[in-house]
């Protein structure tokens, strides 16, 4: 895609990107819903000399951010050189060292538990309740944060200034703050009010549907294909019709349990 859009000048080439990103949103593949979300990933293929098909297998877009699939960022590092060695993955505690010729040939132990993530405040909701992921996959959440540590921490240059879906759905939506050090900071006398009364606590939310159906895309594709969904051997859970994801939305923790089901059906039948 670079090569056919290298002779274009600057505003030829935005208007192109735009254009494909359009297409983009219009198809939904990829995830993407919006024309804003398909620029993204145009730019993404210019600059990066990528194609479509790669940057699914690398990138996602979650809340309207570019993040780095768990498992690229490993592959990326293990083509640099880079080796992991796994000493514990259950759903409590994954640990595992990092190690790599050039930067750590020693290799750098990082490990992290769920009761981290609860206590620092990443896995629960604000009702201070495990969120819907973390309690349905812990062992997949953390395994991808320390992937995600320990690649950053030791070749940076693959993710840098990204992050995996995991983190990046856990983003805020808050606008950004800076803070001007050449201007002094006024002190303001604060007047002493009452307390608010307390806010009702809000409603629990509902496990974010894409964050689940991409940690188990392999499985959810087979079973789509075995009721019927899909069609197509390249169509994946991203061309369901938006009732069908409706549908899926509604139920997803017993439509992943069916999938998995399915999966370990075939695997038995391969064994016998």
């Amino acid at each position: 895609m670079a090569n056919e859009l290298a002779h274009l000048n600057d505003t030829q080439l935005m208007q192109n990107l735009q254009t494909l990103g359009t297409e983009f949103a219009k198809s939904g593949i990829l995830g993407v819903s919006n024309p804003s979300q398909g620029l993204i990933v145009a730019l993404t293929c210019y600059t990066e000399h990528i194609s479509p098909i790669e940057f699914a297998r690398t990138y996602h877009i979650v809340n309207g951010r570019l993040s780095m699939r768990a498992d690229a960022m490993q592959a990326q590092f293990l083509r640099q050189g880079g080796r992991i060695r796994w000493l514990v993955s259950t759903n409590e505690k994954c640990e595992a060292v990092f190690s790599h010729p050039e930067y750590a040939p020693e290799g750098v132990t990082l490990s992290l538990t769920i009761e981290e993530m609860v206590d620092s405040g990443i896995a629960v909701d604000g009702r201070g309740q495990l969120k819907q992921t973390w309690k349905s996959f812990p062992r997949q959440m953390l395994r991808a944060r320390v992937v995600s540590e320990g690649c950053r921490m030791l070749t940076p240059g693959i993710v840098a200034g990204v992050y995996t879906p995991e983190e990046a759905g856990e983003f805020g939506n808050a606008p950004a703050r800076t803070l001007d050090l050449a201007k002094p900071i006024a002190q303001k006398e604060v007047p002493v009010q009452a307390l608010p009364e307390p806010e009702p606590e809000p409603e629990p939310t509902a496990p974010d549907m894409e964050e689940v159906l991409l940690e188990h895309e392999e499985t959810v594709n087979l079973y789509l294909r075995h009721i019927g969904w899909l069609s197509k051997e390249d169509s994946t859970w991203r061309n369901l019709s938006t009732g069908q994801k409706k549908k899926i939305a509604a139920k997803i923790d017993s439509f992943i349990t069916k999938a998995k089901q399915y999966v370990m059906s075939l695997e038995q039948e391969e064994e016998n």
